[in-house]
């Protein structure tokens, strides 16, 4: 193992046990033989989360290691395995290999495929939407109860702090902002029907496996409204296209294809109500303190606000279709 990968984040004791015999002990099982298995830190937010990939021989999986307990979602795992989503085909999640409370990770199989933007990104736009279509009709058939309950409320009251960043640092555009807020305060959703839905559906945790969608990192599970995981991805979607206009034919094919099949399924205005808000979510990530570090030159910084502009617009434009 090369463990030079692998941060050193006192948050995170898996991580430590990565380095040591413990995290072999706790998963004798694995195999995790010294020097049999390459690692690849794939995703890590300091003092809060990693996903490490192993790959050995046959043996393909992901440690995801936690700041918090992550019972909660080592328990969804094995409740979508028993519901027929951990097999060889159709849809799919990752199935759970194990987990250890007092290191706080889990181990889970590794799901390997094109992520539905990198669709999108090579001209396959249609199928990236059937695919999410497919994962969203799994999703309405499953009697899946673990996770708590989804509050609209208290979407709102997040949006208002993401919102605060965007006042703080570019007033204008956060007035503009805060404006769509107020109208969606106005329309806020009466939902009709909680069942499990992913939280944070975005274009890369749907994985094109060939003969259907992979869904992976689950860690903000909850049950809510169908309406919320389409309007998270609609508006990860349409956002590919505002970073690059070469793909606006594929993104609207992407979202074509997703609504024709799913149109049964969502209510049109809390469809909205939800890809309006994710939108306001992502224009205010641009400016929260860590990504505002990384905007060293005015250049940077220009192109991130044209980007944010443009997501408020759209944020603007769908609250005003349902108020």
């Amino acid at each position: 193992m090369d463990m030079r990968s692998i941060p050193d984040d006192p948050a995170l004791p898996a991580l430590e046990a990565l380095r040591s015999d413990r995290f072999g002990a706790a998963f004798p099982d694995l195999g995790l033989d010294e020097g049999s298995f390459e690692l690849r830190l794939c995703g890590y937010t300091p003092g809060n989360r990693a996903t490490i990939e192993a790959h050995g021989g046959d043996r393909h999986f992901a440690v995801k290691a936690y700041a918090k307990d992550p019972s909660a979602e080592a328990l969804l795992y094995r409740a979508l395995a028993n519901a027929g989503l951990a097999g060889s085909s159709g849809v799919r999640v990752p199935r759970l290999l194990g987990w250890n409370r007092d290191l706080r990770l889990i181990v889970i199989s590794w799901l390997a495929g094109r992520p539905v933007e990198q669709l999108i990104a090579e001209g396959e736009g249609r199928r990236a939407g059937t695919l999410a279509a497919a994962f969203l009709r799994k999703a309405a058939s499953l009697s899946v109860t673990l996770g708590p309950r989804f509050d609209p409320g208290e979407l709102l009251f997040d949006v208002g702090k993401w919102v605060g960043r965007l006042v703080a640092t570019e007033p204008i555009l956060g007035q503009a902002a805060d404006n769509v807020v107020r109208r969606l305060l106005g329309a806020q959703p009466r939902d009709r029907h909680s069942r499990l839905v992913h939280g944070t559906l975005y274009a890369r945790h749907i994985l094109d496996l060939g003969d259907g969608p992979g869904v992976i990192d689950w860690q903000r599970f909850c049950q809510g409204p169908l309406e919320l995981d389409a309007g998270t991805f609609l508006a990860t979607v349409w956002r590919l296209g505002l970073r690059d206009d070469r793909l606006t034919n594929e993104v609207a094919r992407a979202e074509e294809a997703f609504r024709s099949e799913t149109r049964t399924l969502l209510n049109e205005q809390s469809l909205a109500w939800y890809q309006a808000t994710t939108l306001l979510r992502h224009a205010s990530k641009l400016f929260r303190p860590t990504e505002a570090e990384r905007l060293l030159s005015r250049e940077e910084r220009a192109f991130a606000l044209a980007e944010a502009r443009g997501l408020v617009e759209e944020a603007g434009r769908l609250a005003g279709a349902i108020t």
